[in-house]
């Protein structure tokens, strides 16, 4: 259940971006493209690319950038709720999903995350040219990539991606008035919590649960862990390779543990994914730093 509302020029855009080369090759090639932009913009990505600039190359870096994510798609789950618009695809008989998606519609999580990630990462690496390239085109990519895929409305990427922008201009206003990390994210904890109160969709508990696993994944690692980050190309990858896995392996164990105690869409169900997504992140900053120390023993002869 939920709303419906469009303009009449979306109905039509959405018609003609899904009909474009119907059938053959070229529609191959289209899907095939939206789908890898598409990604571009999903939670995996957004994770590699935190992991590997926190893990391997400038962890305070890593870390801004993971707050500027993390709160977008916090408030992108808070609007989802208020206006719980019905995607294209659920409305229009001459729109297809092409892609898997779930929740709402408006604003675009994809175009919001990557409105938040790649200028960030952009505006963190000053001094490389090409990412600011790429802070322009690739969100815009994601963007019309949810449009064919009949994932979005125009009117959805369109508001995701200012959404995506505000969060990473309001998160860097607030990292330069305050000098104290632990403030600024608990201003973001304390506003995102409002959320609490009536949304029903997991995305939103999802990220609360890892901006609170981000507040004292950060506080652990600094006082017990503090590891250093590394300027060989190959441990970087190492570290976000093995990462990667670590995440994988677990949010699968958590989640077999904790994930059936309560029946789904219950605030029992919802309070459990905010504790799981907490202890990923918190075991990704805090604990999994602390095997970096065995780094020096492994490669002391290289």
């Amino acid at each position: 259940m939920g709303n419906v509302f469009y303009f009449g020029w979306e109905k039509a855009y959405m018609v003609w971006i899904q009909h474009l080369g119907e059938s053959g090759i070229f529609h191959t090639i289209l899907l095939a493209l939206n789908n890898f932009f598409s990604m571009l913009g999903e939670e995996t990505i957004c994770v590699a690319v935190m992991g590997l600039v926190y893990w391997g190359i400038s962890k305070e870096k890593g870390r801004r950038i993971g707050i500027v994510v993390i709160a977008a798609n916090i408030s992108n789950g808070m609007i989802k709720n208020i206006f719980k618009r019905l995607r294209p695809y659920q409305v229009l008989n001459d729109v297809n999903l092409l892609r898997e998606v779930g929740g709402y519609s408006f604003p675009s999580g994809h175009s919001a995350n990557a409105a938040a990630l790649y200028p960030t990462t952009a505006y963190e690496f000053k001094n490389k040219k090409w990412l600011k390239y790429m802070a322009i085109i690739v969100p815009i990519c994601v963007a019309i990539s949810r449009n064919f895929l009949g994932a979005h409305w125009p009117t959805d990427v369109l508001v995701g991606l200012l959404q995506g922008i505000a969060i990473f201009l309001i998160v860097e206003l607030l990292s330069s008035k305050i000098n104290n990390k632990y403030i600024v994210y608990g201003i973001l904890l304390l506003v995102g919590f409002f959320g609490m109160f009536y949304c029903k969709t997991t995305d939103y508990f999802n990220s609360y649960g890892m901006m609170v696993g981000v507040f004292f994944g950060t506080l652990f690692e600094e006082r017990f862990v503090n590891f250093e980050n590394t300027k060989k190309v190959s441990l970087m990858l190492l570290r976000t390779i093995f990462g990667a896995v670590v995440y994988l392996g677990c949010n699968a164990l958590i989640k077999a543990a904790i994930g059936g105690i309560f029946v789904e869409d219950t605030m029992g169900y919802f309070l459990m994914r905010v504790i799981r997504y907490a202890l990923v992140v918190f075991i990704l900053l805090g604990i999994y730093p602390m095997a970096f120390r065995l780094e020096k023993k492994i490669f002391k002869n290289s």
